[in-house]
């Protein structure tokens, strides 16, 4: 199913312990399996129904019940626009995980970016039940000394809003800046600001808790990353599939690819191959 889906609403809309908002969108007879869906940083999940190819219309087609979380700050969900306590998303997206497990179906994880740091997290705080997981140029960082985690948590926590500083903007900055007040125009719901001190913090560190349990991870794995990509380093997810000691994974390199592969051109192509392994990780 391509861009422009016309309707297609959720299911059902339901909320998460901590309050973040999750909608659920379900196949038309019982589902074969469930996917727990969580989008990048600035997203949200019904984006994925319009724009990326309509991935989640195309799983919702196979057969799969779809569940995505708006993270806090983000979409639907309440909070100070694109402030998200990452450690504290991970916690809660293990929470609906197991609201959907009661179902007694096979659930897999799929995430981009953010999400994908998010739902790796997860997973390896509570594999049981996850029959796979499928993640899109995820921000795997690589692990920061305690000290430089410390103190920027104690600034975090008193300017939590505050963008993280960076030592320099690239020359097409202002060529994304416009690009992106397009879009948000576009889309009252998508948050184009810079990542947020706490945003950034807690991502630190939900990569460092990651990295320090990767010897856990055997779920079946599937990693897309575009060569390209300059959001999220492609190493880092080459790194971490070599590293993983699950012995059904998959690094999938997508050469001149860049962040958004689902949607540019080929995109298509990725959101069929996603949707294939999924079904082939339900049995």
């Amino acid at each position: 199913m391509n861009e422009g889906t016309g309707d297609f609403t959720p299911t059902s809309t339901t909320t998460a312990p901590g309050g973040s908002v999750v909608q659920v969108w379900s196949p038309p007879s019982e589902p074969r399996a469930l996917v727990q869906f969580q989008h990048g940083f600035g997203e949200y999940g019904e984006r994925y129904v319009h724009r990326y190819h309509g991935l989640i219309p195309h799983l919702v087609g196979l057969g799969f019940e779809v569940w995505a979380m708006d993270l806090p700050g983000h979409g639907h969900s309440p909070g100070r626009r694109g402030v998200t306590d990452v450690c504290e998303a991970v916690r809660e997206h293990g929470d609906v995980r197991a609201r959907m497990l009661e179902r007694g179906l096979p659930v897999l994880l799929f995430g981009h970016s953010l999400g994908g740091l998010v739902s790796a997290g997860s997973m390896l705080r509570a594999p049981e039940g996850v029959h796979g997981i499928m993640l899109t140029g995820p921000a795997f960082v690589p692990r920061a000394p305690g000290a430089v985690r410390v103190s920027a948590d104690l600034v975090s926590r008193v300017v939590p809003h505050v963008p993280v500083p960076v030592r320099r903007e690239p020359a097409s900055a202002p060529d994304r800046k416009q690009f992106a007040q397009r879009a948000a125009e576009r889309e009252p719901l998508l948050y184009v600001g810079k990542v947020p001190m706490r945003t950034g913090v807690t991502t630190l560190e939900t990569a460092s808790r990651l990295w320090r349990r990767v010897d856990r991870w055997h779920t079946p794995s599937l990693v897309v990353h575009g060569t390209r990509d300059t959001s999220t380093d492609p190493r880092m997810s080459v790194r971490l599939v070599e590293r993983i000691p699950a012995e059904d994974k998959t690094m999938h390199l997508v050469e001149g690819g860049r962040h958004e592969l689902l949607h540019a051109a080929g995109g298509d192509r990725i959101v069929e191959l996603l949707g294939s392994w999924a079904l082939d990780h339900i049995s």
